[in-house]
């Protein structure tokens, strides 16, 4: 323990210029200021001269360094009357309750966002169907505020953050969506007390597409397909168009996931995280069997080699266009997806639409794959009118 001067002295320059440094490594000589209780400079065996305050805290003594004389730290000069500035603003805020060293001393527990957002990420990806936008999003606020103390971020500097991104809304909203699950968990592991991001209401996002692929352009690539040299990504493109499967879930199948007898297909890892089961009919089934076997791999559309599935069938699907005359169309390969969903609903229904297409939620298909034009609205309100039993109806059959 250090040893206390006698008598207490006012702590000045002139002073502290004058106190030689201690002789005993392990002891510094304190020296207490006769102004200040509990204000006084430490000097060691180097010559250092560092301010400290003290208090009392029930039986515990606590003890806060101010700074090192002569140095210049965030707040500015260390001198005599600076140190003992601050030294009144913690005799202050210990008088009024509070505890500044041991919120020091949380302050150094605290971990800075980039070290609580690597723990998250290791928790998420044992507890969320699919990390896969966390995994993208928090890296970006990670290369911003990685250094930063976690409990030292506010919701401003999160709208900083996502103004960066105002010109792609939707992956701004993402972002948000990310970083306030990321300040959730901290709250609820005691880290912080409030989530900066919770306030924050998302950007107003564009509608999403609507485009469908036409009958007569269907007709189009119908034959152009059949065209199509390759025979795996003519498969896949005639299975995409029979089923509405994800293309991701049609390149990634292998043929353990189906059973041809059964008409079924089992989907391992759809976007739902869990397996999914999908009816396959006659026609899906004899696509299935015209498709060559490459020896030794497990995949119904593989790659180059036989441990890989196919990357996409991008080619594929632009060679028919090209043949189909829609080169310079703006159709999208997953327009054949949206066409699948919104031909079920019109054919036998909303639900049914939205089982074949695996959506958690009716309200999906209705928005984005599904959405009835006025033709459809039309055609039901006359159905609606032709079971009804009116007395015009009656006078004008009789």
């Amino acid at each position: 323990m250090p040893r206390k001067p006698k008598n207490a002295v006012k702590l000045t320059k002139r002073l502290l210029d004058s106190l030689p440094p201690a002789i005993d490594r392990a002891h510094p000589v304190w020296t207490a200021d006769s102004e200040l209780k509990g204000f006084f400079v430490a000097v060691y065996s180097t010559g250092q001269k560092v301010f400290f305050v003290r208090y009392w805290t029930g039986r515990a003594r606590r003890i806060v360094r101010i700074g090192r004389y002569g140095e210049t730290d965030s707040e500015g000069p260390v001198t005599p009357e600076t140190a003992r500035a601050r030294a009144k603003e913690i005799l202050a805020q210990h008088e009024l309750g509070g505890d500044p060293a041991g919120d020091r001393d949380k302050a150094r527990e605290m971990p800075t966002f980039k070290q609580w957002a690597e723990r998250y990420l290791e928790r998420v990806a044992l507890e969320k169907k699919s990390p896969r936008e966390d995994r993208r999003f928090l890296p970006m606020a990670v290369k911003r505020w990685g250094g930063r103390p976690l409990a030292s971020l506010s919701t401003e500097d999160v709208l900083r953050l996502r103004q960066t991104m105002e010109k792609t809304p939707a992956q701004a909203n993402r972002l948000i969506a990310s970083i306030r699950a990321c300040f959730s968990a901290a709250v609820r592991s005691g880290l912080i007390t409030f989530n900066p991001a919770r306030s924050i209401r998302p950007f107003k996002e564009n509608p999403p597409r609507a485009r469908v692929i036409t009958p007569d352009e269907m007709e189009r690539l119908l034959v152009a397909i059949e065209a199509e040299g390759d025979p795996f990504g003519k498969a896949a493109l005639k299975i995409l168009i029979l089923t509405g499967v994800r293309g991701k879930e049609l390149l990634r199948a292998k043929w353990e996931d189906l059973d041809l007898d059964a008409g079924t297909w089992r989907i391992p890892s759809p976007k739902a995280g869990h397996p999914q089961v999908v009816p396959i009919d006659a026609n899906v089934t004899a696509v299935l069997k015209s498709i060559p076997r490459m020896e030794g791999s497990p995949f119904v559309i593989p790659g180059r080699t036989p441990d890989q599935p196919r990357y996409d069938v991008r080619g594929p699907w632009e060679r028919a266009k090209e043949r189909a005359g829609l080169a310079e169309s703006d159709l999208h390969i997953h327009d054949i997806r949206r066409t699948f969903g919104l031909a079920v609903a019109r054919q036998a229904g909303l639900h049914i639409a939205s089982k074949l297409l695996r959506h958690s939620s009716t309200k999906i298909t209705e928005q984005v794959y599904a959405p009835l034009g006025l033709d459809d609205l039309r055609e039901a309100l006359t159905r609606r009118a032709d079971v009804l039993s009116f007395p015009e109806k009656k006078k004008g059959t009789g």
